[in-house]
């Protein structure tokens, strides 16, 4: 899914939105080099949303992706006000509006399955082959292409905490000339998708600080609690770190207790999004 950038104080940003990027060689005065650097300046400077989101559109119309969205959180398909203002305020319908908060999109779309599992940007060719399940899909594919998008260009942004959020730029190049954008913007894109979202946590008030709860658990709770994370019942756990099981159940209770979880599952699911246990396998 993604939003119109169009802006009255930063330009017509639908304008030549199939041009293919320039690369610093053809355009030996800046062009789409310097674009990058003074928008990623700016994001960084950015105290509001708005100032943030001008940078964003700048980027993509000096890579010809002048169509702009991002979503606070891909993991946890919930409604958000901030971007929901953000869309109306680009003129979205009500039926885009309605796709784009629908479950089924959010859990389901090979776009945002990509962000849940890598962190590398990456290019959408909308003129491929779509999956036909769940409908929406492809009815959303539609609409993006009925507003002469053919190629997405998506920055994941792995925040803590278990939230997952992406920027997305997208516009008339093609699969071939959407990759040529982003083997020559990559870095500015990932900086400027992080530096953006930066600003989203400040002005939403997110994640205080998680220090104190780190600190809480000790080297031995921590690791009960990481090998519980791995599937390992006490008894296992216990084996593995050389311990009576009644041990393990009471560092395990400590756990429980410290993180404020109401039981180990949760207790599980808190330490994950603290950074506590590590992959899971």
């Amino acid at each position: 899914m993604v939003a119109s950038s169009r802006s009255t104080s930063h330009g017509d940003s639908t304008q030549n939105p199939g041009r293919p990027p320039r690369t610093p060689q053809e355009n030996p005065a800046g062009g789409p080099l310097r674009a990058l650097v003074e928008a990623l300046a700016a994001i960084d400077r950015a105290e509001t949303l708005e100032a943030g989101q001008a940078g964003l559109q700048t980027i993509g119309q000096s890579l010809g992706l002048p169509t702009l969205s991002w979503a606070p959180d891909v993991a946890r398909p919930d409604f958000d006000r901030h971007m929901d203002a953000f869309m109306r305020r680009a003129g979205w319908s009500d039926e885009v509006l309605s796709l784009w908060w629908n479950r089924a999109i959010m859990l389901k779309s090979p776009l945002y399955i990509r962000c849940r599992t890598g962190a590398e940007p990456f290019v959408t060719d909308l003129d491929a082959r779509i999956p036909s399940r769940p409908s929406e899909i492809p009815r959303l594919t539609g609409l993006m292409r009925d507003m002469g998008l053919r190629a997405l260009i998506t920055a994941p942004v792995h925040l803590p905490r278990g939230r997952i959020a992406m920027v997305t730029w997208g516009g008339g190049l093609t699969k071939a000339e959407a990759r040529e954008a982003l083997g020559f913007a990559r870095p500015y894109l990932l900086a400027a998708a992080h530096l953006f979202m930066r600003v989203y946590l400040a002005e939403t008030a997110r994640f205080p600080s998680s220090a104190e709860e780190l600190a809480r658990l000790t080297p031995r709770e921590q690791q009960c609690l990481r090998l519980t994370a791995q599937g390992h019942r006490e008894e296992q756990v216990a084996g593995m770190l050389g311990l009576r099981a009644t041990t393990v159940r009471f560092h395990l209770d400590n756990v429980v207790r410290k993180l404020g979880a109401a039981n180990r599952v949760h207790a599980v699911a808190l330490g994950a999004q603290l950074g506590l246990v590590g992959p899971i396998d």
